[in-house]
């Protein structure tokens, strides 16, 4: 494990409708000698990651009268890159994840999450660049308006849309 002292992920999540969000996320790690990397103890390098992921959260499904915890998958794709010299540097992959999420208040959570990466350069399943990245966090949620229309297309008035107040007499 590869652990850093201070905060090593940041990730934007934009709800969608029906369960369906979108996040994008910013990694960064150091390989530590001792640790174990690519079957080796003698590494010593840098990672960072950058991954756009569709997520669907299962809570609706799983527990809705229990909106505390809040399963969800992920998928999507990303690029990294490590300063390592026994794996490619530059490598995009495909990610698929899960996590839960523990809402403590209603905006206030933790968030538990594993990925796998799938590193697609030079090829898809014969490369050494495949890798798991597990993460824990702190969450802060902010509530938007459900709409951000302009008042243009708004009824001001009932008479201006075609709704007649009296009706004519004979049918025209």
């Amino acid at each position: 494990w590869n652990i850093l002292p201070y905060p090593a992920k940041i990730s934007v999540d934009r709800y969608l409708k029906h369960g369906w969000s979108v996040e994008a996320s910013a990694t960064y790690s150091e390989y530590k000698v001792g640790k174990m990397v690519q079957c080796s103890t003698d590494v010593s390098s840098i990672l960072a990651a950058f991954d756009l992921n569709a997520k669907h959260s299962f809570y609706s499904y799983y527990a809705p009268r229990h909106r505390w915890i809040e399963p969800y998958f992920s998928m999507g794709v990303g690029y990294t890159y490590r300063s390592s010299a026994l794996v490619a540097q530059h490598v995009p992959t495909v990610n698929l994840g899960f996590g839960l999420n523990f809402w403590f208040t209603k905006n206030l959570g933790i968030q538990l999450h594993s990925n796998g990466k799938l590193g697609v350069y030079p090829g898809f399943w014969d490369t050494h660049s495949n890798y798991f990245q597990h993460s824990a966090g702190i969450m802060f949620r902010w509530h938007t308006k459900k709409s951000r229309r302009s008042d243009f297309g708004r009824k001001k008035s009932q008479w201006a849309h075609g709704n007649k107040r009296y009706k004519q007499k004979g049918g025209h």
